[in-house]
């Protein structure tokens, strides 16, 4: 009899998030120290391409592998997933040396005509030689996430992270001196350092960790195959054109801005927009990330078993979840956007496009949770066409507007993609599941509470003068004794001792 429970693997995969996203927050501070703005813009120019070759080599292989590993273990079929991860580890090797060996030699035309920026020809060169690397890892991080054995691929992310800012702090002080393009090549070592030492351990996971479901499978590898290429394929092509897309984006937002008559840097403002505010508004996303990867399985494990309740049961949590960090975030950054920008990066002048951009928080992370669901219900071609209108719409501001208004284009073009998405995203989840009452219920409610939490806390802070951090642990607390008072929160619904149970033909349990 085993346990496999929902709101555990939450907790670990959003422990792991919260370190990794802190390691990241020191290691972004220390790079906007050492490069500047203008080192930190052509950084986030060759991020487009990291994210696409994740996109085409790994991302929709490792959720296929996820889902259909829930699907097998639900069904007691252990060994079968095990087949399927070994197909899928093949497929992903065969694609990423392929984009490896195309994007090595191919990197001087990237940069050139694509980019447009000749100092990203050896930095891409160098992030090419991560992608088997970053592929193989991610695939089998894949496998234990759909086992919901979380341990083993949040220690992976905590690690990769780790060594990726210890080598960054080790080399940049030898490259950066040598100029912006060293330094950016400095920090794509790092990146390919981090992915490297992460498969390691992740492969001695698998091979210590692992040993009892190595038994005989009952499907064929042509089986394997063609589930996971059934799968993968339309999740494949969904991320690797939006991710497409989102390089287009980043390239045309500097081409774009040179043309605001107001910006003389368009480099460095892109650079302070896309390397410094995005990632404190991403940051508590990191918590719905994990939980939307969380869903996956668990919501995959219930559908396979027919398990309505816990499927609902677990649907109803998340929302309530995200509504609390979401709402939580968005008042906080847009109150105190001078006093984190100050703190943060010792830039209170940036606090005008944090404060801009806090307002994407609901629709942003809601849309995360719902992206989760639709992952677990098969939703793929959905999500892609979703992800298609939202980006055509950032697209149109960026191309049209941002001339005209600068990065406020880019911001007006966020926002409303963002709520084109979750309109969209909505609508389909709600077919098969009930959310709109539940959404509106728990993002009201949280809503309200942040508020006041944050009208006392600015209070307190005006008349004590208390710092930045102790104003958000004041607010937090607050916040949380506000949302157990209204029963916004109910704490019996995220820690339940007896749970729901799932219960297959060979008598196994799993814990939601």
């Amino acid at each position: 009899m085993f346990k496999k429970s929902f709101t555990t693997g939450c907790i670990i995969l959003m422990s792991a998030n919260m370190i990794t996203r802190l390691l990241g927050f020191f290691y972004r501070i220390y790079m906007s120290r050492a490069i500047g703005t203008e080192g930190m813009g052509l950084y986030q120019l060759i991020m487009p391409i990291y994210m696409l070759g994740y996109s085409l080599t790994s991302s929709g292989i490792t959720t296929t592998v996820s889902r259909l590993t829930a699907q097998e273990c639900a069904k007691g079929s252990s060994q079968n997933a095990v087949k399927i991860l070994h197909t899928a580890l093949f497929m992903c090797l065969t694609l990423s040396c392929a984009l490896t060996l195309a994007l090595f030699f191919g990197a001087g035309n990237v940069s050139l005509y694509i980019i447009k920026d000749a100092r990203t020809c050896m930095p891409l060169k160098l992030l090419s030689l991560c992608f088997p690397f970053m592929a193989c890892g991610s695939c089998i991080r894949g496998y234990f996430l759909g086992k919901q054995e979380h341990i083993f691929p949040a220690s992976s992310q905590i690690f990769e992270q780790t060594v990726r800012m210890i080598s960054i702090a080790a080399i940049m002080t030898f490259f950066a001196p040598k100029g912006i393009e060293k330094s950016c090549v400095a920090a794509v070592m790092g990146i390919a350092l981090g992915e490297t030492f992460s498969f390691l351990l992740t492969i001695f996971f698998y091979c210590f960790a692992d040993k009892k479901s190595r038994r005989k499978s009952y499907i064929s590898y042509s089986s394997a195959f063609l589930a996971v290429t059934a799968m993968a394929l339309p999740l494949t092509a969904s991320r690797a054109i939006g991710s497409a897309i989102s390089a287009v984006e980043n390239i045309l937002i500097p081409l774009r801005l040179s043309f605001f008559g107001g910006c003389n840097n368009a480099l460095s403002e892109y650079g302070a927009l896309t390397g410094m505010i995005m990632p404190l508004i991403q940051f508590p996303a990191s918590l719905i990330g994990a939980v939307s990867v969380s869903l996956i399985p668990a919501l995959t494990s219930a559908q396979t078993l027919k398990n309505t309740i816990s499927a609902h049961r677990t649907v109803t949590k998340t929302i309530a979840f995200t509504a609390i960090v979401a709402c939580g975030a968005s008042v906080f950054f847009c109150m105190f956007s001078t006093q984190v920008c100050q703190t943060v990066y010792g830039k209170p002048e940036l606090s005008k496009l944090l404060k801009a951009l806090s307002i994407l928080c609901p629709a942003m992370y809601l849309h995360i949770t719902l992206v989760g669901i639709l992952n677990s219900l098969g939703k793929q071609i959905h999500i892609f066409i979703t992800g298609l209108i939202s980006s055509a719409v950032n697209i149109f501001f960026i191309y049209f507007l941002m001339p005209k208004y600068g990065l406020w284009a880019y911001i007006y073009g966020c926002f409303a993609g963002q709520c084109v998405a979750l309109l969209i995203s909505i609508i389909i989840v709600q077919n098969t599941f009930n959310i709109t009452a539940v959404a509106l219920k728990y993002f009201f409610f949280s809503f309200i509470c942040s508020i006041s939490a944050a009208i006392i806390t600015n209070y307190v802070q005006r008349y004590l003068n208390i710092n930045t951090y102790l104003s958000a642990v004041l607010m937090g607390a607050l916040y949380l004794c506000l949302l157990i008072k209204t029963d916004t929160l109910d704490i019996s619904m995220f820690i339940n001792s007896k749970g729901l149970r799932i219960r297959n033909k060979n008598k196994n349990s799993i814990h939601i």
